[in-house]
């Protein structure tokens, strides 16, 4: 008996159903064995509902003299079917405390629900522990606060399940400021004891509402109840700190994780949070920790990854990212989704290789209005603006999808940089006419600078004005063509007015020395760069770049590789005095094999 029991055994705990080619024969020795205990059947029952093909012929294993956990175990069926067994089980028992959840858990809608709800009211099952958490769940699920709320008030008791159903069931919901009502109602009563379930119910609850100060405090909580080697909470962790900007929070709890503890999502939360805070370094350096730690990544690895690559041009590194998509199946069945396959779109088209862009916009299922805005930015900023007008037509016209901000900019910025003045003028008059949309300074500096390299400066200043206080920022533009085409006087006025415009920030002050630094007037731009010293004024953003290393020119894998980043002004590299060294060495070889005496001063402003 017991060597027959167990296989039965481990295939009932196996995750994956059982096929027919197993199930029929073994259904069938128990039978001719006279083996078909109480216990067996039930389990049988439990194999046959994990079956969708046997789903029709589970109730002709049910016969009056079946016991009630037989019954139990078929009402895990679809619910249709479910109410028939269920409809037996009361004709031949009373149901018990396990016979609802089943039921609460297959009801298609909120009516059904309720109606499941008042029958086990009717059987006085409804405020069991067991059923009631069932029934929390779900009329959460439904979006049934207020009936949720009033079934949770109604128990006299409560233990852990049903205040964590409670918790979660609200944070899901979005009903965020009663998921933290629950917690601390669960704080004060005391009568249940907090588990890691109440711990990243109520941190998914901080993380949501960006509250970083009472996550900080949970996290203070994890400690001292010691969950802090929980993984589940240790990931919660991560991606509450990744969310609120602090990446090395974030990064103390993620190593202070054992690495054998780490799981998939661990990884994934580490990886979004210097996504987040724009650590493309940081983010690639992870990624191939994570390599080496032999953890595949998944479409949420890929989709943190990928931006990475697209800031920093890492083709390399992408390109081994699309091959693994590729050879490990996420590419198929949808798996990837159209967040991720847009990341692997951008990546392409922001290291340069538009070809291999348009194969994956080819390849993809499905094109949302970012895909559509990726592909027309990429035509862009490679000078090909007819092909990226072509795809803006077939996005609003063939397509029919509606074009937000960004496409029009992008729409913009193909007429700008393949010279098609008139058409970008039209598409500044569209944006506002006939999409309905505000242009903002983008859209205005870009038409500005379309019509500052064609020279006509009178109209850009017309744009300028016309921007308003939105595009107080076009007057960079309008500056940049007046120094393009040698109007000093105009120059200057921009800067000058760029600077009155502007609240803060050194932008206006660098331009107004250069238009002085560009004529060679040192002597006034000296005096800019003194009163910029008096007032503080230093560069906001300085210029970055980055330089990967390693990982042969072939097919190098991301783990071999290193990347160097490079910040105008910055000291802090470790080989600063040879980089800058050979800085002047190239500055010295431009000035001998070109005449750049006069304009040497741009470089100076920009790197003081």
């Amino acid at each position: 008996m017991a060597a027959l029991h167990f296989p039965l055994r481990a295939i009932v705990s196996n995750p994956h159903p059982p096929t027919r080619r197993l199930l029929l024969p073994l259904h069938a020795h128990l039978l001719v064995s006279g083996r078909l205990a109480s216990a067996a059947l039930t389990s049988l029952v439990s194999l046959y509902a994990r079956v969708p093909a046997l789903h029709p012929v589970l109730p002709l294993l049910l016969t009056p003299s079946s016991p009630l956990p037989c019954f139990n175990a078929a009402l895990s069926l679809p619910h249709p079917l479910a109410l028939t067994v269920f409809s037996r089980l009361r004709l031949v028992h009373s149901p018990d405390p396990f016979s609802f959840p089943p039921l609460v858990s297959s009801a298609p809608s909120p009516h059904h629900l309720l109606a499941i709800h008042a029958l086990a009211l009717r059987c006085g099952l409804a405020h069991d522990l067991f059923c009631a958490s069932a029934l929390l769940r779900a009329c959460l699920r439904f979006g049934l606060a207020d009936h949720a709320h009033r079934l949770f008030d109604e128990l006299p008791h409560r233990d852990v399940v049903v205040w964590n159903a409670m918790v979660t069931g609200f944070a899901k919901l979005g009903c965020f400021h009663r998921a933290l009502e629950c917690f601390l109602r669960m704080r004060a009563d005391g009568t249940a004891e907090i588990s890691s379930f109440t711990v990243t119910g109520i941190l998914s609850v901080c993380t949501a509402t960006a509250d970083f100060q009472r996550g900080a405090a949970v996290h203070g909580m994890v400690v001292k109840y010691g969950f802090g080697h929980d993984v589940s909470v240790c990931n919660a962790l991560v991606d509450l700190y990744g969310k609120s900007h602090k990446v090395a929070d974030a990064a103390m709890v993620f190593e202070g994780t054992a690495e054998q503890d780490r799981d998939l999502f661990s990884w994934n939360s580490m990886l979004s949070a210097l996504h987040y805070s724009a650590d493309h370094v940081g983010t690639m350096s992870l990624f191939a920790r994570m390599r080496r730690a032999a953890v595949w990544p998944d479409a949420v690895t890929v989709a943190a990854v990928l931006p990475a690559c697209a800031q920093t041009a890492a083709l390399k590194v992408g390109r081994e990212v699309h091959g693994y998509i590729v050879t490990s199946g996420l590419a198929c069945d949808g798996a990837l989704g159209v967040f991720a396959c847009n990341a692997l779109l951008d990546m392409y088209a922001k290291s340069g290789a538009l070809d291999e862009a348009c194969r994956v916009f080819a390849w993809m299922r499905q094109h949302d209005v970012a895909s559509w805005n990726i592909m027309i930015d990429g035509y862009a900023s490679h000078g090909r603006g007819q092909e990226a007008l072509e795809l803006f037509r077939q996005m609003t016209e063939v397509e029919g999808l509606v074009p937000d901000e960004v496409t029009l900019l992008g729409a913009m910025s193909a007429c700008s940089h393949s010279g098609l003045v008139e058409e970008g003028g039209r598409f500044l008059k569209r944006m506002k006419e006939e999409f309905g949309l505000d242009p903002q300074l983008e859209h205005y500096a870009c038409v500005a600078d379309m019509l500052g390299r064609a020279g006509r400066l009178d109209e850009v200043r017309k744009v300028v004005e016309e921007a308003g206080a939105v595009g107080t920022g076009a007057w960079r533009t309008y500056l940049a063509a007046c120094r393009m085409h040698g109007d000093k006087e105009r120059a200057q006025e921009a800067a000058r007015m760029l600077m009155t415009t502007e609240e803060s920030g050194s932008g206006g002050w660098v331009l107004l020395a250069n238009t002085h630094g560009w004529d060679g007037n040192f002597e006034e731009l000296q005096e800019v760069r003194g009163e910029m010293r008096r007032r503080g004024v230093q560069k906001a953003a300085p210029g970055c770049s980055w330089v990967e290393v390693g990982g042969g020119n072939g097919g190098g894998s991301v783990i071999a590789c290193v990347w160097h980043a490079f910040v105008s002004g910055d000291k802090a590299h470790p080989e600063a005095d040879m980089i800058y060294e050979m800085l002047h060495t190239l500055i010295s070889w431009m000035r001998d094999c070109s005449d750049l005496s006069i304009r040497t001063p741009f470089y100076s402003i920009e790197c003081s």
